[in-house]
């Protein structure tokens, strides 16, 4: 029974299975030898465990396995935790149970074993031995040093067998490396390992099948076999290689879970006809038609397998970030069905560049897919932190949607990005440290960033939860207000590292930051104080609706500023621009991003204002227009507007201040908070005072978040004369 054994150790209770369960194996009566062998087993078992928070066993025996299973003549047992305080030894059988039975490949392994340590009574270093036949890790001599998996030829569900030799990078070695999900389990399955048991999760053991070639060996590195995931020092420097492991590799292949629907192929098919007709242009402009005027006459059951693939938990997982996004070559495997990932990036970026309707309505989710392409492979030209993957605080920020089992991995999986050699010098110092808490990391790198900082992205990358039942959840906030959580789900920025915006002109930062008190001091200009503010915009504000609707958002923020005034180009903002427009360009950050096919200052004001007016008429609302209003729409892009107003207002509120001054602020954004330009900022921000328990204000201020204020973000605030330089607090 040693493979039971040693199953038992590594995958069973050190992994705090749900209460605490793990597989035995035993002989299908009971017999009086039988219940001093499980007495052994119990005593072995007590002894791996008695320095661990599980203390406590009890042995219950089943029926004997279906013939039909890999263990013939041995039934399961399942370990039970129980009470052991005071006791000496754990106790023998208490009670019989039958449990259901399922198949295990180890099994075939260990049963061969079984019967000969049934028909004797095994001297106790025999048994000592049982609980020291684990695999056990070498460490690494230097820090370029890996772990190459040789994975021997198998077919199906026959036994994974390997060995693992250690090879230096520097000798550029081949093999290929495998990107899956460890999955929310534990470590329920296992290989041989240079003769040993090693642990495995389900997902890995599927993949691993998967791969694995019928008469070939195979070298392969996968982070769960080639890193000793027990030793928290190895596992922060084998971080710092994830980049060249993945970058090194001839091949990266992809284990995307099983196909438990059988619509892999399918989604595999859609894909390469998407990819056909993106080819060719004639094609694609047919499909263009079809699938924007007539979207809705178009066959949703047609794109349910490929929106089946966009959602599978692999594109969401924040380390794959990195092991796609280089240049090797690279295979998805969903089941049976596979596809080449070139293919796949370029219809999903063709769907997310110009199809959004589309993949809203059949829940074709190609954000996720497009954002991974070549994440991680720098750029051949010269760039800075102003470049599209320049900065290394966009790229944590670009990342906060994927999904980390470890915090700490939001940071950590993008140390070897090329952008953290663009910004502070700082940040390159930055290491991989799993024994550091979660706030200490995340506050570490907000100091780094700001130190020699030449913009506040930072600051803009700061946002709170705005669900309420969430924000209880997560327990009170212990990180200053000026630092990012990269935990939260990710809004839209109203600015970005190339941005147009320049709120305060080529200034730089002027701060200084307390390290004591976790304060940040920063000098800038109040410009004013938000006076009402709307309902917070969730979802699809601003969306096309199949069914009519009795008034559009944007006709109930017109009515509470203006009556039942209808839109028109008569009535005047602070600045002088017509309110309608400063409308229409607030409640889309000025529309900066919707066409980045030209210089933003060589677009004319004039297509803007067209595409506000379009999506007026293409909406339907209720309010009147006046006709200068309703002439500009026939030149205006409807779909350009309503898109860029859903991204962009999503979990903000729009607000007017004291002074008529329109703002799209944070969710949280409430009457009373100031908004401020901060030195090196290319947005304002909506800062909030500090009150005690009794209401009354206090030193510092909270930071709410970025916004966009029109009129003020191209350096107006510095002009003027009634407002002078301030430092600010932030808590």
């Amino acid at each position: 029974m040693p493979g039971c054994v040693r199953f038992l150790r590594c995958g069973g209770l050190s992994e705090g299975l749900p209460q605490n369960e793990i597989i035995v194996q035993s002989s299908p009566t009971i017999t009086e030898a039988d219940m001093a062998f499980q007495r052994k087993v119990s005593t072995v078992l007590y002894r791996s465990f008695r320095n661990t928070k599980i203390q406590e066993f009890s042995i219950h025996s089943t029926t004997p396995v279906d013939p039909v299973s890999h263990c013939p003549g041995i039934s399961r047992s399942w370990v039970r935790q129980r009470d052991w305080t005071g006791l000496g030894a754990p106790p023998l059988l208490v009670r019989h149970r039958k449990l259901p039975l399922e198949a295990h490949a180890r099994c075939r392994f260990y049963s061969s074993q079984l019967a000969s340590l049934m028909e004797t009574d095994p001297p106790e270093e025999t048994w000592q031995a049982l609980v020291e036949e684990e695999y056990r890790y070498r460490p690494f001599t230097d820090d370029s040093s890996v772990r190459i998996l040789t994975l021997e030829p198998g077919v199906g569900d026959e036994q994974l067998i390997g060995s693992l030799t250690i090879e230096t990078l520097d000798s550029s070695p081949s093999y290929e490396a495998i990107s899956y999900v460890w999955g929310p389990e534990g470590r329920f399955s296992s290989m041989l390992c240079n003769g040993k048991c090693l642990p495995l999760t389900r997902s890995l053991q599927y993949a691993l099948q998967r791969v694995r070639h019928p008469t070939l060996r195979r070298r392969l590195w996968a982070d769960q076999i080639c890193i000793n995931q027990g030793d928290i020092a190895e596992r922060g420097q084998q971080v710092s290689l994830m980049n060249a492991i993945y970058k090194g590799a001839k091949h990266i292949l992809v284990w995307l879970g099983p196909d438990e629907d059988g619509v892999g192929n399918e989604a595999v098919r859609m894909i390469h006809y998407l990819h056909d007709v993106f080819g060719d242009d004639e094609k694609h402009e047919a499909f263009r038609s079809a699938h924007s005027e007539d979207l809705l006459q178009q066959d949703q059951e047609l794109w349910v397998p490929f929106s089946k693939l966009t959602k599978l938990q692999w594109f969401n997982r924040i380390w794959i970030v990195q092991e796609i996004g280089t240049t090797a070559p690279a295979t998805l495997y969903w089941g049976d069905a596979e596809v080449d990932w070139e293919v796949l990036a370029s219809v999903a970026g063709t769907l997310n560049q110009h199809y959004h309707f589309l993949r809203t309505r059949f829940v074709v989710l190609t954000p996720n897919i497009f954002y991974l392409y070549q994440r991680f492979v720098e750029p051949e030209e010269d760039y800075d932190e102003t470049h599209n993957r320049g900065s290394f605080i966009f790229e944590l920020h670009r990342a906060r949607h994927l999904l980390a089992k470890d915090p700490r991995d939001h940071v950590y999986a993008f140390l070897g990005h090329f952008s953290i050699r663009k910004g502070s010098g700082a940040l390159r110092e930055l290491k991989a440290d799993y024994s550091r808490s979660i706030d200490d990391i995340f506050y570490d790198v907000a100091v780094r960033d700001l130190t020699g900082a030449q913009s506040l992205l930072l600051l803009s990358a700061q946002h709170e939860e705005i669900s309420v039942s969430k924000r209880k959840a997560m327990g009170e906030r212990t990180l200053p207000s000026w630092v990012p959580d990269w935990r939260l789900k990710p809004l839209h920025l109203l600015v970005s590292p190339y941005s147009p915006h320049r709120a305060t002109g080529e200034t730089r930062p002027k701060l200084r930051i307390d390290k004591t008190s976790r304060r940040l001091h920063i000098r800038g200009l109040r410009i004013d104080t938000v006076a009402t503010r709307s309902f917070t915009f969730f979802g699809k504000a601003f969306q096309f609706r199949h069914t009519r609707v009795d008034k559009l958002p944007i006709e109930t923020i017109w009515e509470r500023m203006y009556g039942d005034e209808a839109f028109n180009l008569e009535r005047r903002y602070p600045n002088g621009d017509t309110a309608f427009f400063a409308l229409v360009q607030t409640l889309t950050n000025a529309s900066v991003g919707a066409d980045r096919s030209r210089t933003y200052e060589d677009i004319p004001k004039t297509e803007w204002l067209a595409n506000g007016a379009a999506y007026l008429v293409r909406a339907g609302g209720t309010l009147e227009m006046s006709p200068d209003v309703r002439a500009l729409a026939p030149g205006g892009n409807a779909f350009k507007w309503s898109h860029e107003a859903t991204l962009v207002s999503r979990y903000r509120r729009f607000g007017v201040t004291e002074g008529g001054l329109y703002v799209m602020g944070p969710g949280l954004m409430e009457i009373g908070d100031v908004i401020v330009v901060l030195y090196g900022g290319r947005v304002p921000f909506v800062i909030r005072p500090r009150k005690g328990e009794d209401g009354d204000e206090v030193d510092g201020w909270t930071l709410v978040g970025e916004c966009y204020v029109h009129g003020y973000m191209n350096g107006e605030a510095l002009e003027r004369d009634d407002i002078e330089e301030e430092e600010f607090c932030i808590v």
